[in-house]
Formats: C-alpha cells, sequence, structure tokens
C-alpha cells in the first residue's frame, strides 16, 4: 500500500498535512514506507494517537466544567 492511501485511511487530508506535523520532508515519508515501514507505523500511529488525545481532553475539559456547578 502506497503512504499515501494508509494516511488517507487514517483520516489525514495528505501527505503534506502528515510532513509539516512530523517536520519532515514528503520524500522522507515515501522512503520510510519502502525502506523502514516501522518507522513510519510509529510515526503515523503517534500522530493519530495525539489527534485523539486532543479530541478527548476536549471532551473531558468540557465534563469538568460542567461539573463545577454541582460541587
Amino acid at each position: 500500500m502506497k503512504p499515501s492511501e494508509k494516511i488517507k485511511l487514517l483520516g489525514f487530508k495528505s501527505m503534506a498535512e502528515v510532513a509539516a506535523s512530523v517536520g519532515e520532508p514528503r520524500n522522507n515519508l515515501i522512503r520510510w514506507n519502502d525502506t523502514k515501514p516501522r518507522r513510519l507505523e510509529l510515526i503515523l500511529k503517534g500522530l493519530v494517537f495525539e489527534r485523539m488525545n486532543a479530541q478527548l481532553n476536549g471532551v473531558f475539559d468540557g465534563i469538568e466544567e460542567d461539573e463545577e456547578g454541582f460541587e
């Protein structure tokens, strides 16, 4: 599978978005897919985790604000 296909399946808009997030050129992501697939996998998993963590924190921050009135 091409790295661009993996990236889209994980919900990212483009290779450019991922490259900017990790501070690496697109060509490195393509090369890692061929030569170091585990590295690319871990980087993508980390980005997905960061996105999910931010969403979860947003939800729980909202809950804490709602509960302040009940104490």
